[in-house]
């Protein structure tokens, strides 16, 4: 009886498998499917709608595949792996070694969305990874690439991490932060470079110093992020709330410190762009170059009144001593033409007493760049050729009987 029993079930079973599992006459094999698979394996479809050519197809309305490894591995092999996908690049194809994609064609406002999840936890400590990119070889590419929309770009290099469009963080970023320098604007497409000098604002000229003048310091704090709601089922249209991290608690209660950006963006309206959000932003990395600028004009200043001091006192002296007598007196006039593209003239007056006497020019930074000698006494004249100087601003000093006299600007144009 106890035979009888077992091959009674042992037929049941078998007829079960039949009914669910068929080869058909094309070779393919199916489960749970009616229809004639056009993959190898097909799995509760007919895979006629994908059109990929796939030698495997699986379609359920839950999980498709679990993949569960456990227990100890006795061979001297530490890398333990649950699922592997892996595709040999030979050709001139596309290669993907595993996808993943949780897409709809039309917008829908509801439930949630992720292309790839990893969790990894409780190993050893600093050694869990989420997620983790290797690039291996030599050739230019990326650990992790994100885009918006596009699927094949070309990365100039070789990259951990690489972005095309906007990254944005809600926490604090650890590394050097580099911008690439005006001397690599060949390779990266730009225009020459040109020296930072006296811009033309309508019909006056002004200064980085005269512009800065006009910026409006503020202080504000930040308001605390609209809740979201939480996941509410087949209606649900917005995004579960995410805590504060460390960072953005202590930034919910400091006060911070910026530049008026509708301000700005009169004076230097390209260090002011707007975020997808529609808010004003500010480019505070490339207001470094215009505070070094700012700092040599005010460094210019200095050394100018510097010379008028020097100047001062020893007209003073020469006033009481000869009766001001402007021959006796040494001083420096403003170029003429200023601006100018080739040539300039430098007036100056030397008395006959003075033993020696040079105009020296300094670029903006202090660095002397050219001398001459002054010959003549009374009244005299210099020419100062551009020649291979850069257009910019330039500083000449007199010096008599090594004394600053003074100190006067020129500037030099196309």
């Amino acid at each position: 009886m106890k035979r009888l029993i077992t091959l009674t079930f042992a037929v049941f079973a078998i007829s079960e498998l039949q009914a669910q599992l068929k080869m058909y006459s094309n070779g393919n094999v199916g489960i749970q499917s009616s229809a004639v698979p056009e993959a190898s394996l097909v799995v509760g479809g007919d895979a006629s709608h994908t059109g990929k050519g796939f030698k495997s197809y699986v379609k359920a309305n839950h999980y498709l595949f679990h993949a569960r490894r456990e227990g100890a591995y006795t061979n001297s092999e530490p890398w333990l792996v649950a699922c592997e996908g892996n595709n040999f690049v030979d050709g001139i194809n596309f290669y993907i070694g595993t996808k993943g994609c949780a897409f709809y064609d039309n917008p829908v406002s509801r439930g949630r969305a992720w292309g790839v999840i990893g969790e990894a936890g409780n190993a050893t400590s600093g050694f869990n990874y989420a997620v983790h990119g290797n690039l291996k070889g030599s050739q230019y590419g990326a650990s992790i690439l994100g885009t918006l929309d596009d699927l094949d770009i070309c990365v100039p290099g070789r990259y951990v991490g690489y972005f095309m469009g906007d990254v944005r963080a809600t926490g604090n970023i650890y590394g050097t932060v580099l911008t690439p320098s005006a001397s690599s604007s060949v390779s990266m497409g730009r225009s020459a470079v040109m020296p930072l000098s006296v811009e033309s604002d309508g019909a006056n000229n002004m200064s980085v110093g005269e512009k800065f003048s006009r910026l409006t310091a503020v202080q504000y704090n930040l308001s605390e992020p609209q809740m979201a709601q939480t996941f509410a089922a087949a209606g649900d249209t917005a995004m579960a709330a995410v805590p504060h991290s460390v960072t953005d608690a202590q930034a919910l209660e400091k006060t911070h410190y910026g530049l008026d950006a509708e301000v700005l963006k009169e004076v230097y309206p390209d260090l002011v762009y707007e975020s997808q959000e529609g808010d004003l932003c500010i480019n505070y990395t490339e207001m470094i170059p215009l505070l070094v600028q700012y700092v040599n004009e005010l460094r210019a200043q200095v050394i100018s009144l510097q010379g008028t001091q020097v100047y001062n006192v020893r007209n003073q002296s020469e006033e009481k001593r000869s009766g001001n007598d402007m021959l006796d007196m040494p001083l420096l006039e403003q170029n003429d033409p200023n601006p100018f593209t080739q040539t300039t003239v430098v007036r100056y007056t030397l008395p006959e007493s003075v033993q020696s006497a040079f105009l020296y020019i300094y670029d903006l930074n202090g660095t002397q760049i050219n001398q001459k000698t002054l010959e003549g006494r009374g009244k005299s004249s210099v020419t100062l050729e551009a020649g291979s100087l850069a257009p910019g601003m330039y500083l000449y000093a007199l010096i008599a009987d090594g004394k600053v006299i003074d100190t006067k600007r020129m500037i030099i144009t196309k």
